[in-house]
């Protein structure tokens, strides 16, 4: 008997059920993997709600080591240090503040006498003062607004005609038909940025608590109109920051209503530029409403150097600068995940990496090593991290998803791989792109109370001043008492020479006259100002 057909046609079934199979087995493949996709975005969701949002990493192994967190966040910092190989920390490139205490304080004393009865001793003598029982109290002083009534002197000869009249000439005003002083000019605008207070909360607090009615209209136009004054000192820092061949730029977002040829929902960019030598660095703020390639372009011509960023696309070929990107950024991407996945898999294993690399940075830093010393340790330890690192992600590559948040953090660190090893390049660079993070944040803080600008003009007068406050907070000079010295000394500036002096790491070394008389015109600057610009204060 012939089964031959029956044969074939067995032959043919079995084909189409392995067919059929492997389509199951791809199809159970792909559920699995959407699986595993919606499970890590689900954990992701709820450590974004619910979870710390911190960059140290606790490891769920062993979870003790958080419970100091609970008991006093003072803490913290010493927690860091005893955390087991799995928990990764990134130490912040923070100077040590050197914050004011109360021996800093002005001091004032007040002798509380003794009446005439007390001081009479029962022999009838009078009784001497032999020591004094001393009490500390901290005193307010609420802020005082005075009227200030300028009266220039006009004199004539009694026996001449009228044409012997003189007039005493108006002393310089930065801005000369406003109705305010330099220093409340300061105080303006120390309040706006530094203190992030809205123009119409200040509007009020003025109005109600000392009876200064002026509007919040008004306010902005002077903050507008002391651009042009301030100008050449922000030309001056820019350029200190183009001369130099080491930069960092971040950027964020701010909403201007009346832009146009746009809508009022429309958000532009603010850029966060640092820059310039090691002991002239520079913190500078430009709004930006047209393309972003454009304005790098022309913002950064003649600059040529490494610059940091934070590995966005809107950089990439914007400049003819080096980029180096930021391995912050790369961390970043693994931490959520391995929080996760409690600690375990492909997230931990990176998290290990990360963290001998900023451990070597904190090395670094303790021994305050040289930029050359540093660039040999980078070589020395660093790099043979990073060699491995590489290697380990370009083996594990093909196995993530790519579409899942593992699969997204190991493309970044493949996209990026040549700036995130640059710093090793130049031991001046850093690891990170972190000083202009932090730089960039009072600007996001205070934009959550004004939300937004009104203008295109108060948008560049907002950069303008808050990179002249953050420049001299770098530099560790108060922000008001810095204002004041600018704007009483602007009016007498004529040359680059005169603006060089007001520069922040020039002034407090310029001799400031404390009395001067220019062109028959008798100016004083307030002595508690000077000696304020010359006692640093590491103010954040």
């Amino acid at each position: 008997m012939d089964h031959t057909a029956d044969i074939a046609q067995l032959t043919d079934q079995n084909q189409a059920l392995k067919a059929e199979i492997t389509l199951y087995k791809a199809r159970c493949e792909q559920y699995a993997q959407a699986y595993e996709y919606l499970k890590e975005q689900m954990l992701e969701m709820k450590r974004h709600i619910f979870g710390k949002r911190s960059e140290r990493y606790i490891d769920p192994e062993n979870p003790q080591l958080s419970l100091f967190d609970e008991v006093n966040s003072a803490f913290a910092a010493a927690d860091n240090e005893k955390i087991a190989d799995e928990t990764t920390q990134i130490v912040a490139h923070s100077r040590k503040k050197t914050a004011k205490s109360e021996k800093d304080l002005p001091r004032r004393i007040e002798i509380i006498t003794l009446s005439d009865n007390d001081k009479l001793c029962a022999c009838g003598l009078c009784k001497t003062i032999i020591r004094y029982e001393t009490k500390e109290l901290i005193n307010y002083v609420e802020e005082v607004f005075e009227i200030v009534e300028q009266r220039r002197e006009v004199a004539a000869c009694p026996k001449c005609c009228d044409s012997s009249v003189i007039t005493a000439p108006a002393p310089l005003q930065v801005l000369p038909k406003v109705k305010a002083t330099e220093s409340f000019l300061a105080f303006l605008v120390v309040s706006k940025l530094a203190d992030r207070q809205p123009l119409y909360h200040l509007e009020h607090k003025l109005s109600q608590r000392y009876g200064v009615d002026i509007s919040r209209q008004t306010m902005a136009r002077w903050l507008i109109d002391l651009m042009q004054p301030l100008r050449p000192i922000y030309n001056l820092l820019k350029d200190n920051v183009i001369d130099y061949d080491v930069a960092s730029c971040d950027a964020t977002t701010l909403q201007v209503l009346k832009e146009p040829g746009r809508a009022a929902e429309t958000k532009s960019q603010v850029y966060c530029i640092r820059g310039g030598t090691p002991k002239q660095q520079v913190v500078l703020y430009e709004y930006n409403a047209i393309e972003h390639k454009q304005f790098l372009q022309e913002w950064f011509s003649g600059f040529n150097g490494y610059m940091h960023v934070d590995g966005g696309n809107v950089f990439d070929g914007s400049t003819d600068a080096v980029l180096v990107n930021c391995n912050a950024h790369a961390r970043r991407k693994f931490e959520p995940i391995a929080k996760a996945n409690k600690g375990k898999g492909i997230a931990k294993e990176a998290m290990r990496y990360f963290k001998e690399l900023y451990k070597i940075e904190r090395e670094a830093k303790d021994k305050q090593l040289s930029p050359e010393q540093r660039y040999q340790l980078r070589l020395e330890k660093s790099k043979p991290i990073l060699d491995k690192f590489n290697t380990w992600i370009d083996t594990i590559y093909p196995t993530v998803l790519p579409q899942s948040a593992l699969g997204k953090a190991v493309s970044y660190c493949i996209t990026y791989r040549n700036g995130l090893i640059r710093y090793l390049e130049d031991g001046r660079l850093e690891i990170d792109n972190n000083l202009t993070e932090q730089e960039i944040k009072p600007l996001v803080i205070a934009r959550k109370n004004f939300l937004f600008c009104d203008s295109v003009s108060g948008a560049q007068a907002l950069c303008l001043h808050l990179g002249l406050i953050r420049t001299a907070k770098l530099h560790g000079i108060d922000p008001y008492n810095y204002y004041i010295a600018l704007l009483k000394r602007i009016p007498h500036c004529k040359t680059v020479e005169d603006y060089e002096k007001l520069l922040p790491w020039n002034i407090v070394s310029y001799t400031i006259p404390i009395s001067t008389t220019i062109n028959g015109v008798h100016t004083k600057l307030d002595p508690q100002i000077i000696d304020s610009l010359r006692t640093t204060t590491h103010t954040s």
